[in-house]
């Protein structure tokens, strides 16, 4: 087929992250604390595939939680910015 990639480092790339998780998480101290972590590296995996920033995005969130609480699906990574943004 042409124009399709020689490789598949892409998806490889990508299943690495949660690969990596799933092997971590057998070290937590409680299943709470690994699923926290299992959450947290889903929040950063989505923020990578968006292309915002994640440290940015999880500060943003936790300053503006009671809007977060009202309405989330204004605050996904891919439309958080318009939801923040002063009217």
């Amino acid at each position: 087929m042409p124009g399709a990639p020689l490789d598949n480092n892409t998806a490889e790339r990508a299943l690495k992250l949660c690969i990596r998780q799933r092997k971590t998480s057998l070290f937590y101290a409680t299943e709470q604390s690994a699923y926290i972590a299992s959450l947290l590296t889903s929040v950063i995996a989505t923020c990578l595939q968006a292309g915002v920033n994640a440290l940015e995005y999880l500060v943003v969130v936790q300053d503006h939680r009671q809007a977060v609480f009202a309405n989330p699906a204004a605050w996904l990574p891919w439309t958080y910015l318009a939801a923040c943004a002063p009217p």
